[in-house]
């Protein structure tokens, strides 16, 4: 296929995702791993009495790199989300349970590996061609919610270190944070592994979780192109994650007329502290004596700052997070973002995002190359510009530019400019 040529079955979505449509769906967000309740899907009305959904995402981008790299290339690129979402006390009157499993096609050349080759991948939809399993697990709840116990291939950035405000940009390293993508073999995009978590929510305010995965998801080019390494390999130990969040004037969980009304005044915060320990041996990035584990700690802050005309359906909101690991066994050892959303910038375009984001990967000062000699340099630096338009309730666009400061991070490399077109589709 040319870069940039667009297929007929593209062409075909794009027509029936402009559509109008009477579901009231919000606008798309950008590519992250997301909670049934947040799964935009087709409802047929019988399935739908039944607790059963099929929810579907669809993503295709045209980027190319015009400053920095080996070459300048355009390239395309595209992932498919198909899943089936069923509540099971609609569908067989189980009370508090759910299930979700969800199918993985991701196709394309890479501009990280076709051109760029910076350190963090520039597209969160960058993955190995394959269908694979994305996840599959059931979930139980007790106590009208407070408590919950979730089992079966999970995703870590699913549960873990997640940012709803850097979710907007296409740069991976504001999804799955670089002291996990880059000194773990984790379960994340596009990779899930057998997993336990546990979530406690005693308040609108407050939650606590933890889970535990299988500590090697193996090599989705190679070992686990299909996802279906289910097994707890011995020898690859476990992967433990914790997190605790606070929320500042929480949203009403309900639309009932006994909620509480919206404070239009009010601008909600959300604060998270959490790391990871991972059980295995870890070789010395300085050629030194193994270690026994890896751990790393992290804090992520969202706020909003402002809603124009008192409304809160416009908003600009600040985020950043901040996290640290041990530079005798991390590649990474430390990494920072932070960024700036405007929610409906434009009065009469509520949905549309504005966002503008910096990001810095500092690497272990400890790093030999293969000949045991220092590396030249030990960073990447990010920033990224981007705006998401809602063309309809089931489809936005969403241009982007990307200056990648000291692409590939282990030695002097021109600044790497990149631009591009996502096109994002969700029922």
């Amino acid at each position: 296929m040319l870069p940039g040529k667009v297929p007929s079955w593209i062409a075909g979505i794009l027509l029936f995702a402009i559509a109008p449509s009477n579901r009231g769906q919000d606008a798309i967000t950008n590519h992250c791993p997301v909670d049934t309740n947040a799964i935009s899907s087709i409802r047929p009305s019988a399935l739908a009495d039944r607790g059963i959904s099929f929810p579907v995402e669809i993503y295709a981008e045209v980027l190319g790199n015009f400053s920095g790299g080996t070459s300048h290339k355009l390239i395309w690129e595209s992932e498919w989300d198909v899943g089936v979402a069923i509540d099971l006390e609609k569908a067989m009157g189980w009370y508090g349970a759910s299930a979700l499993t969800r199918v993985l096609y991701t196709q394309g050349s890479g501009l990280t590996n076709a051109a760029v080759h910076d350190f963090n991948t520039l597209s969160n939809i960058d993955a190995y061609d394959s269908l694979r399993l994305y996840d599959a697990w059931m979930e139980q709840e007790f106590a009208d919610g407070q408590f919950s116990i979730r089992f079966g291939q999970l995703l870590a950035d699913a549960e873990f270190f997640y940012s709803e405000n850097g979710a907007l940009f296409l740069n991976s390293s504001f999804g799955a944070i670089p002291l996990v993508s880059k000194n773990l073999n984790p379960p994340i995009f596009p990779v899930a592994a057998p997993g336990l978590r546990l979530r406690v929510n005693p308040s609108d305010r407050f939650y606590a979780e933890a889970a535990i995965f299988s500590g090697d998801v193996g090599i989705p080019e190679t070992t686990n192109k299909h996802n279906t390494r289910f097994s707890f390999p011995g020898e690859d130990g476990v992967l433990i994650f914790a997190e605790i969040g606070y929320r500042t004037h929480p949203a009403p969980t309900t639309d009932s007329a006994n909620s509480p009304k919206v404070d239009e005044a009010r601008l909600a915060g959300s604060y998270k502290l959490g790391g990871y320990y991972d059980s295995k041996e870890f070789a010395d990035v300085g050629a030194g004596a193994p270690h026994q584990g890896e751990y790393s700690i992290y804090f992520i802050a969202e706020q909003e700052l402002w809603h124009p005309s008192g409304k809160p359906t416009r908003t600009l909101s600040a985020f950043t997070r901040i996290g640290f690991a041990p530079p005798d066994r991390s590649t990474v050892t430390f990494y920072g973002d932070a960024g700036f959303n405007f929610r409906g910038i434009i009065a009469n375009r509520p949905k549309d995002n504005l966002g503008l984001a910096f990001s810095y990967a500092c690497l272990s000062s400890d790093l030999r190359d293969e000949f045991g000699r220092p590396f030249r340099a030990h960073y990447e630096a990010i920033c990224e510009f981007t705006y998401e338009a809602a063309l309809s309730s089931h489809m936005s666009i969403q241009p982007d530019l990307q200056i990648i400061i000291n692409p590939g991070a282990n030695e002097p490399a021109s600044t790497a400019v990149v631009s591009g077109l996502r096109l994002n589709i969700a029922f």
